[in-house]
C-alpha cells in the first residue's frame, strides 16, 4: 500500500520512465513494473542490495522493465518522467540536502513529479535537534539527520520543485514499530543463535521503542510528499 500510494502521488502510468533513488531490495521497482508497466531504474550503493534486487528482478521475469544500478545517485545521467525515493534522504546528512534535491531535480523532466517518503521531525524541534546528536545518530545511523517539513519545503523549492501534496501517517508507523519490537523480542533465542549478543538486543529493542514513542507523541512523522519539477 505504501508503494502504491507513492505510485499514485507520482502519477506513474504505463510506459513512464521512473527513477528510484535508494532502491533497497527492489520491492518498489518490482511493484511499479508489475502494476503500472513502468520502466524503472533503481540505484543503490549497497552490493548486497544490488545483488538481491537483481535476483528478484530476474526471478520475476521483469528484466525488460527494471534496471538496477550499483552507483551513487550523484553520478546519474539522463532524464526520467518521475522520481521516487523512500526513506533514503535521512541518511544523506544535512550537508548534502541541497545536493540531493538538485540532483533529483536535474534527473526529472520539467512537469515531472518526485514522490518522496521521509521521516521528519516537527518544525518546532528542528533547531534544537540539529545542534546535537541524539541516540539514533550516535548508535544506529551515524551521519544521518531528519529534515523538518518546513526545511524540506524550502530545500525542494530552491532546487526547482513545487509542493503538490503531502500525507503523514506517523501513528500507523508507531503501530508497525510496536509489532516489530514484539516479534523481535519473541525471537530472542533465534537472534542469539545468529550471533547477536545481549547488548545488541537491548539496544535494538530500545531503538524500536524510542521511535515508536516519537511517532505517538507527534515529535516525528512519516511523510509522503508529491513534488512537481517546475
Amino acid at each position: 500500500e505504501k508503494n502504491r500510494r507513492l505510485l499514485d502521488l507520482a502519477g506513474v502510468k504505463q510506459g513512464d520512465r521512473v527513477l528510484e533513488i535508494g532502491c533497497g531490495w527492489g520491492g518498489f521497482a518490482l511493484q511499479a513494473a508489475h502494476e503500472r508497466s513502468a520502466q524503472v531504474t533503481g540505484v543503490t550503493v549497497s552490493r548486497a542490495q544490488y545483488d538481491e534486487a537483481c535476483r528478484r528482478v530476474q526471478a520475476a521475469g521483469l528484466c525488460e522493465l527494471v534496471d538496477i544500478l550499483l552507483c551513487d545517485y550523484r553520478d546519474l545521467e539522463g532524464k526520467w518522467d518521475h522520481a521516487v525515493s523512500i526513506e533514503m534522504i535521512e541518511a544523506v546528512g544535512e550537508k548534502y540536502w541541497d545536493t540531493y534535491f538538485k540532483r533529483v531535480s536535474d534527473s526529472v523532466k520539467p512537469g515531472g513529479t518526485f514522490a518522496l517518503q521521509a521521516i521528519v521531525i516537527e518544525n518546532e524541534r528542528f533547531d534544537a535537534y540539529r545542534r546535537s546528536a541524539d541516540f539514533i545518530q550516535k548508535h544506529i545511523f551515524p551521519g544521518g539527520a531528519l529534515l523538518s517539513p518546513a526545511v524540506m519545503r524550502d530545500r525542494a523549492a530552491a532546487a526547482g520543485f513545487g509542493w503538490k501534496s503531502e500525507h503523514g501517517y506517523g501513528l500507523d508507523y508507531a503501530e508497525t514499530l510496536a509489532r516489530w519490537r514484539n516479534r523481535f523480542e519473541a525471537a530472542a533465542d533465534r537472534v542469539s543463535e545468529m550471533g547477536f549478543d545481549e547488548r545488541f538486543r537491548r539496544c535494538w529493542s530500545f531503538y524500536l521503542a524510542y521511535c515508536e514513542g516519537g511517532f505517538r507523541a507527534g515529535n516525528i512523522d512519516a511523510l509522503q510528499v508529491a513534488l512537481v519539477r517546475r
